[in-house]
């Protein structure tokens, strides 16, 4: 098996059908990962979502493995190629690590990992609802009718910018200080109750704007030519924006854990010896 198979799903990882399918998901549910409270892990309402993830990313490697019309056991061998090539093409890397390829493997491996997932939604629920503040203190300094015109079209190109030129990855962030901020705009002036119900509102309202607006992004990304270039991806892509049910076969739970196992032998385990 050549190596083409490797670099494919570092590609596959990369792309937008990837992308719009597992951010929207994680956007979507990650409201109820609430970072002021300890999440307990055995809790269904967590489980529950815990266990669409999975089949989430079951469904899009198995399309990823039909397009490309391999078997597990054939995405098996190209990972341990993967791993020589990386040796190869980097000797400071003498193990072989997937080290570079960590974070772009993150969210394969929270399907695997609770608290990797756990993590994974606190971190984009913050994330969510600071852009959803941003864009509340942009509105409050606009003066006028036409600044607020203007300061909405220029939201919308910033949110719709910053689809395009997604990654897949999650970076280690400030979070303490993100959370921080998040929690001033409830508590800096001792609101009271119902003021802090109105603000919660508000808040969830832009948040749930921002959201819709990066769905519809994504679902334009899952065009003519992604079509034609990932038919198959793509159309599982679309099927999980628009929220329809979704089955993987048992074929693509296997490429998950073969996968999964990979990634805790090159990554996991190495990143804690």
């Amino acid at each position: 098996m050549s190596d083409w198979v490797f670099d494919s799903l570092i590609c596959f990882l990369h792309s937008p059908v990837w992308n719009a399918a597992l951010n929207t998901f994680i956007e979507e549910k990650s409201l109820v990962f609430d970072p002021n409270i300890e999440i307990n892990i055995s809790d269904p309402q967590y489980l529950e979502i815990h266990n669409e993830y999975k089949n989430l990313v079951d469904y899009m490697l198995g399309s990823f493995m039909e397009e490309l019309n391999i078997t597990p056991e054939e995405f098996e061998l190209a990972c341990i190629e993967g791993k020589n090539l990386l040796t190869k093409n980097d000797p400071s890397n003498d193990n072989g690590s997937f080290s570079f390829h960590k974070g772009l493997f993150q969210q394969i491996w929270a399907a695997n990992d609770m608290r990797t997932f756990v993590k994974l939604m606190v971190q984009r629920n913050i994330e969510i609802q600071l852009q959803a503040l941003d864009l509340i203190e942009r509105q409050r300094n606009s003066q006028d009718v036409d600044d607020i015109e203007t300061q909405e079209q220029e939201d919308i190109a910033e949110i719709e910018e910053s689809v395009k030129v997604e990654v897949n990855h999650q970076e280690e962030k400030q979070e303490d200080e993100s959370l921080n901020r998040l929690n001033l705009f409830f508590e800096k002036e001792k609101v009271d109750k119902e003021d802090l119900s109105m603000r919660q509102a508000y808040l969830r309202q832009q948040r749930d704007k921002i959201l819709q607006l990066k769905k519809q992004v994504r679902a334009r990304q899952l065009d003519d030519t992604t079509m034609k270039e990932r038919p198959k991806s793509a159309k599982a892509a679309q099927k999980i924006i628009r929220g329809e049910n979704i089955e993987p076969d048992e074929a693509s739970i296997q490429l998950r854990k073969i996968l999964a196992k990979k990634l805790r032998d090159e990554v996991v385990d190495s990143s804690q010896n």
